[in-house]
């Protein structure tokens, strides 16, 4: 077996007993593969910019309308 699909098809005859089985052991096996050493590091968390603090730089207190909204007002529907 060396596809996907044939897995699939080996997995499907086996009784449903057996299959939780599998489905065991193999959940066992991927945390067990998560928790190695030598897995990749997690990344740090990304920091956004802050859009709104500098759209107020730019435009001050301008409430600015939501373009959007203002086309579809425009488009025929």
């Amino acid at each position: 077996m060396s596809t996907t699909t044939e897995i699939e098809a080996a997995l499907k005859q086996l009784s449903l007993h057996d299959a939780q089985a599998i489905a065991r052991w193999l959940q066992i096996y991927l945390d067990q593969q998560g928790t190695r050493k030598d897995a990749l590091p997690t990344r740090a968390p990304i920091s956004l910019p802050d859009y709104a603090a500098r759209r107020r730089i730019i435009f001050g207190n301008k409430v600015l309308p939501n373009m959007v909204l203002v086309g579809r007002d425009e488009e025929r529907w």
